[in-house]
């Protein structure tokens, strides 16, 4: 986003213009002339003066969202003096029925906002629909101290995290939890599939099949491990043992093949991945790509338990 320019005469510009314009007084109207022309040029003055000391405010530009970890949960605090926005959060939900039983969890999304001129704070916003955000709570001392670094370095970018929530209605209460990973594998490397939400990552399961596929994983980690990725998921059918032809999932990472499932996972994940899909667009979730020395690069993806 860029500002609008505005174009106005510069102070030098002014007061020659009204240096001219005094002199033509004083030659038209005498000494009447030269006293109202030099009371302009005192006013012409203080105002281009304090023109010229304005600070021009800077154009405002909403932060890029930068998909975290979901690889975790995390309750904050504080949202005891935030029922209202919550609340309002809750009632705005598609999910959410005016007899919700106490128990029911609304999903939404979190921003996560490293509080200027406190270093160990981070506050908890919930987005509403419109793209606006209201406070929600905080992380706990301890958790905010460990995330705060990396936030506020995507803060500089003009960046802000962004993460699954889940509210927790409990009669006319509100409580918050935050599904995100550990500040150590916090940022996924790979964030090019966008904002679309991730299968919950709770367990690792095994990729098969990586040793055909190292180019591509090579290329996606770039000399770097353990690296932290989105991979998509996608219905193919098993090509060899005992189980050809049957269904399981393939595993692709920048729209290219790093192996599949086994019969066994695909089995359990296969009608999962494709509601996760018919619900969002696409079967997403996260990964984490390790270098195992001799056997080369290995994928592990976080999957439902």
């Amino acid at each position: 986003m860029t500002m609008q320019q505005r174009t106005e005469p510069s102070p030098a510009a002014v007061l020659i213009a009204v240096a001219v314009l005094a002199l033509v007084l004083t030659v038209a109207f005498g000494p009447l002339g030269f006293v109202l022309g030099l009371a302009l040029f005192a006013l012409m003055f203080i105002g281009t003066k304090n023109r010229s000391a304005e600070p021009i405010a800077p154009a405002r530009t909403r932060s890029r969202l930068r998909r975290l970890s979901t690889a975790g949960r995390v309750s904050i605090v504080g949202e005891s003096h935030h029922q209202d926005a919550i609340g309002e959060v809750v009632h705005l939900s598609s999910t959410h029925t005016p007899d919700s039983r106490d128990g029911t969890s609304v999903p939404a999304v979190a921003v996560l906002v490293p509080e200027a001129g406190n270093r160990s704070a981070v506050r908890v916003d919930l987005l509403r629909g419109d793209g606006s955000a209201v406070a929600a709570g905080y992380l706990r001392g301890e958790q905010a101290g460990e995330y705060e670094p990396l936030l506020r370095e995507l803060a500089e970018r003009g960046e802000v995290g962004s993460c699954p929530a889940r509210i927790v209605v409990s009669g006319q209460r509100y409580g918050v939890h935050l599904h995100l990973g550990a500040p150590r594998l916090l940022l996924l490397d790979h964030d090019a599939l966008g904002t679309a939400p991730t299968l919950p990552a709770e367990q690792q399961v095994a990729v098969v099949g990586e040793s055909v596929h190292q180019h591509v994983l090579y290329r996606v980690v770039n000399g770097r491990t353990p690296v932290h990725v989105i991979a998509e998921l996608r219905d193919c059918r098993i090509a060899r043992g005992s189980h050809v032809g049957e269904h399981t999932l393939e595993v692709l990472l920048e729209g290219e093949s790093i192996g599949q499932l086994t019969h066994a996972m695909g089995l359990r994940y296969y009608d999962m991945a494709e509601e996760w899909r018919a619900r969002t667009g696409r079967a997403l979730c996260e990964a984490v790509i390790t270098n195992e020395g001799t056997r080369g690069l290995q994928a592990n993806l976080l999957l439902p338990k």
